[in-house]
């Protein structure tokens, strides 16, 4: 089960202690998250785009977002399914994040989608929102 996260965030207040660890890795250089929306914002990414059954021994950490690029739905339908996959993956591993509106974006010329992710954490004055690419 998620830890949930305290509405209280003493570290993001130390500039000099990281809360996790920023994405995208890079090699010799060290990328780290020093508060909890940042650290949230790169958890919730991950989870997005990895498939599940991809993490060993989590087989159901994940979303199923890939395998819904390759079906032949229209991009209402494809709005919708992505919709429904991320929020059962957000409510089995983060469940103080709040799905609001998922938003996906076809170009068929260049085979990429782009996600549209706005959500909320429990406790949280301010909403924030995720962009994601994903090539065909």
């Amino acid at each position: 089960m998620a830890k949930l996260v305290p509405k209280i965030y003493p570290n993001d207040y130390n500039e000099n202690v990281p809360v996790g660890i920023g994405f995208p890795l890079v090699i010799g250089s060290p990328n780290e998250n020093f508060t909890t929306a940042t650290q949230i914002h790169d958890n919730l990414r991950n989870l997005i785009l990895t498939m599940k059954g991809e993490r060993p021994m989590h087989p159901t950490y994940g979303s199923d977002l890939f395998f819904l690029l390759f079906e032949p739905i229209n991009e209402d339908d494809l709005t919708q399914a992505a919709k429904q996959t991320i929020e059962a993956a957000v409510q089995q591993w983060m469940p103080f994040v709040n799905i609001q509106v998922v938003t996906v974006t076809e170009d068929q010329d260049n085979s990429k989608i782009t996600v549209e992710v706005d959500y909320d954490v429990d406790g949280w004055p301010s909403p924030a929102i995720l962009n994601l690419t994903v090539e065909k």
